[in-house]
């Protein structure tokens, strides 16, 4: 089993500015997914509240394409947890001591255990980082790398087995649903999510019999030929045409927890996405939350070399 590579400039600058410092809000812990053509860092109920987050690099971007070496002996893939903190201590001090380099790789080590036993070997993830003057090593201590069956686990956690039917994109009202939310969080732990095809966001929260709701019009749809679907609406008021939405087929509503969407709209301060694209499962199981990136090296591309993505759990009484 082997895994060692060097970060691009790109890649590491992802990692500690935004997706690493994004993950931490959601748990102490993580996992690693590493394999032949990209890198996940992965969330699931093991590590978060109930929100699973993966945020994938294609491995050429992350590091630099010749230093990148990845062997085992199930499918090439590797899986291991680790604590984020340490990890942004060992990058925190990389930038500190000005390193031009700073390889990552899987290694062994012989640990001390007390009472004059044996040395256990243990995994770590060894970083070195190389400078002007500089030679530094660091370990970063992880779990013992998973068996097959853990790995196949996590490369199902990882995939968004059915895609929701269609999306909203919320990135152009961001600020104004994280205000709306963030007052909503006060009034009740858990709200009612509605997506329309004719682009328009329904929030709703009762608490105490008063029932609040809110409408939010003209969010771009994807994909694109959803939105010549919808069925044109007679209703002139948000709860009409909410209703009417829904009585047409043209609505899917789930109950999810407050904080996770407030969680999740904060999230985009962090990374800058381009789109935050949000759909509801078409059997209500999940809300999908898509962040989409710009390609730097195209004026109009998006890139899909970097990205990052939620799903919010839905509540059993929606």
């Amino acid at each position: 089993m082997k895994f060692k590579a060097v970060f691009s400039e790109r890649g590491l600058r992802t990692l500690e500015k935004g997706l690493l410092p994004t993950l931490e809000k959601f748990g102490k812990s993580c996992q690693m997914l590493v394999g032949p053509e990209d890198l996940h860092l992965i969330q699931t109920g093991l590590n978060t509240d109930g929100m699973q987050i993966t945020a994938r690099w294609a491995s050429d971007v992350l590091f630099e394409p010749d230093t990148y070496r990845v062997q085992s002996r199930h499918n090439n893939l590797i899986a291991f947890s680790f604590d984020l903190a340490l990890l942004s201590r060992v990058l925190r001090a990389a930038a500190q001591n000005d390193a031009d380099m700073l390889e990552m790789k899987l290694a062994m080590r012989s640990v001390p255990v007390s009472g004059g036993a044996q040395p256990v070997a243990k995994p770590f993830l060894t970083f070195v980082c190389r400078g002007h003057n500089l030679h530094m090593v660091q370990d970063l201590p992880i779990t013992k790398p998973y068996p097959a069956s853990e790995i196949d686990r996590l490369v199902l956690e990882k995939e968004v087995v059915t895609l929701c039917p269609y999306y909203l994109d919320l990135q152009g009202e961001i600020m104004r649903l994280q205000a709306i939310v963030d007052k909503l969080k006060s009034i009740s732990s858990s709200m009612n999510l509605v997506t329309t095809k004719g682009g328009s966001l329904h929030i709703q929260v009762e608490a105490q019999g008063i029932q609040l709701g809110t409408e939010i019009q003209g969010l771009g749809v994807y994909p694109a030929a959803v939105a010549a679907e919808n069925t044109p609406l007679a209703t002139s008021t948000p709860e009409a045409r909410l209703q009417e939405a829904l009585d047409n087929g043209d609505a899917f509503m789930a109950n999810i927890q407050i904080k996770h969407f407030a969680k999740s709209l904060h999230s985009s301060q962090l990374t800058s996405p381009a789109q935050l694209l949000c759909g509801i499962g078409e059997n209500q199981g999940h809300v999908h939350l898509m962040f989409v990136y710009r390609d730097p090296n195209s004026e109009a591309g998006f890139d899909d070399n970097i990205s990052l993505s939620y799903k919010l759990p839905v509540r059993d009484d929606s």
